[in-house]
């Protein structure tokens, strides 16, 4: 007959055989699952991915831009909302557009910063061959407003260990299985007229807390700081990340051709010429993939096309279209409005 210790004994064993294959399943659940759980969407607009758009080498002229804000305009902001997040959002997006390589992004989170340190240079304390000169910071022909619009609370990550038998690996697997969902509202505003140029609305949704797959894009080298460091390996992250990186994709699509005329050194570009031909102009090619047609309208065949960033000369213009040569010593006509002038 069996004692009590050996009754003990047994159930014991059995409560810990139990533990180890929960926490067997959880191992594989956490290193095992796709990263199949973020949806994001861009509810009116952008056509191209973020994908096409970094795989694109350009190197042509760039437009100015700023990040003039990030407001919550969601329900119930009182349970999650600070202005502090606000200003980690728009940074977020500041450095995102940085790195798409399109644009000169213009400081405005620290703007004070930049004005105390020219005004310390006009002080006469720093060393005039150093100090930084007053009237030279560049305006922004384009600003970003954001604003966001819907935000699901329901996230959480995976802190803390999932060992221990019951509480410890329960909790990392329901902690890591909830979901987050968040909107914004994106304006480009042509900061001269206070036009809106576009809107739009990207939202994103992640149901899962793996975060390696909204590691890449645009906000691949921004960590999670200040306000936003709560939401580090929480579904919270990677749903913002995946509506920064679609905004950026928006924003790059959506800046009309126009506005691309600064160069790398951010000097203007030379303005377009009014002369037919011999005059030594150069424009590039703003479109992802130009058709370059034998004379200058659709109704002509395409001969070739030309990528975003291709630099050729100008060889005459005709009633909205550009003829123009490339580096091959290949010429025909693309339209004006993806052939923007540069120096």
């Amino acid at each position: 007959m069996l004692n009590i210790k050996q009754l003990t004994d047994g159930v014991i064993m059995k409560l810990n055989r139990l533990g180890l294959i929960l926490l067997t399943l959880s191992v594989a659940f956490l290193t095992g699952c796709p990263a199949t759980g973020t949806t994001t969407n861009v509810r009116e607009g952008s056509s191209q991915s973020i994908a096409d758009a970094q795989a694109e080498a350009y190197n042509g002229p760039k437009a100015r831009i700023a990040v003039a804000r990030f407001e919550n305009k969601a329900a119930d902001a009182r349970n999650w909302w600070n202005p502090q997040l606000g200003d980690g959002m728009a940074d977020m997006l500041t450095t995102a557009l940085f790195n798409s390589n399109r644009f000169i992004v213009l400081e405005r989170e620290s703007l004070d910063d930049v004005l105390y340190e020219q005004d310390l240079g006009a002080s006469g304390r720093i060393r005039q061959d150093t100090a930084a000169a007053i009237g030279e910071i560049e305006g922004a022909e384009l600003l970003v407003v954001a604003a966001v619009t819907e935000f699901d609370d329901n996230s959480g990550g995976v802190q803390g260990g999932v060992g221990g038998f019951g509480g410890g690996v329960l909790g990392a697997i329901a902690g890591g299985s909830r979901s987050a969902h968040m909107a914004i509202d994106l304006r480009i505003i042509d900061a001269r007229t206070s036009r809106i140029l576009s809107a739009t609305s990207v939202e994103g949704t992640a149901r899962d807390f793996n975060v390696g797959g909204a590691l890449g894009g645009y906000t691949g080298s921004v960590g999670l700081g200040g306000a936003l460091s709560g939401w580090k390996n929480t579904p919270r992250e990677k749903a913002l990340r995946d509506v920064i990186n679609k905004a950026v994709d928006y924003v790059i699509t959506k800046t009309p051709s126009n506005y691309y005329h600064v160069g790398g050194s951010a000097q203007p570009a030379a303005a377009a010429s009014s002369s037919v031909s011999g005059t030594g102009e150069r424009v590039v090619i703003t479109a992802n993939s130009l058709n370059v047609r034998s004379g200058p309208g659709t109704s002509n065949p395409a001969q070739f096309s030309l990528t975003s960033g291709t630099i050729v000369d100008v060889l005459g213009r005709a009633d909205g279209w550009v003829q123009i040569r490339d580096a091959q010593g290949r010429t025909g006509w693309v339209s004006s409005q993806y052939a923007v002038a540069v120096q």
